[in-house]
């Protein structure tokens, strides 16, 4: 075989390979007895949505509860210019965030860490972003309430809390809630 046969055979493997590893991000999840939820990163669609609606003071602090690779976290930043930390058990996507991070030049304003986010201090964050499955919010809404920072904003995506009301809803072109905002 000549070079160009061996350097399409390795390129061929490096995609195949990358593939199944950014599935396995998803999937990561789905198997887990805890609960974990599978990674699906922040769709464009609700970005552009706080994008045009949330009024976030820069330099403040927001923490990403299931972060995933940051990809909202880099938005945040990038947008709103606030300082950006997240959290998440899937060192897939950890890893890939941080690879992201030094690529498109957030290294010093996102930080990820591979860390079970109830471990994590709530109450040195003003704003608390969650991106979760209904199950997952149930579980964490007492903690979260019980940890935060008196006036910090929680703003979730696409899911409710099922015990608390928010102050604001944010809808899409549907007239379909997406973005909800809770104080304490």
């Amino acid at each position: 075989m000549n070079f160009f046969a061996y350097f399409l055979l390795l390129i061929i493997l490096i995609v195949f390979g990358l593939n199944i590893w950014l599935i396995s991000l998803f999937f990561v999840g789905l198997f887990r007895k805890d609960k974990a939820a599978p990674y699906v990163g922040s769709f464009r669609k609700e970005l552009l949505l706080m994008k045009e609606n949330l009024h976030l003071e820069k330099g403040k602090k927001l923490v990403d509860l299931g972060c995933g690779d940051g990809k909202a976290l880099r938005f945040f930043v990038k947008t709103f210019g606030i300082q950006g930390f997240g959290y998440d058990i899937n060192i897939f996507a950890i890893t890939l965030g941080k690879a992201f991070n030094r690529w498109f030049g957030f290294r010093k304003s996102v930080f990820l860490e591979k860390k079970n986010f109830m471990n994590v201090d709530l109450s040195t964050f003003d704003y608390i972003y969650v991106y979760l499955l209904p199950a997952q919010l149930a579980f964490i809404e007492d903690w979260v309430w019980n940890n935060m920072k008196k006036d910090a904003i929680i703003i979730a995506n696409s899911f409710q809390f099922k015990n608390h009301v928010p102050f604001e809803v944010t809808k899409d072109k549907k007239g379909k809630g997406c973005i909800f905002l809770y104080k304490k």
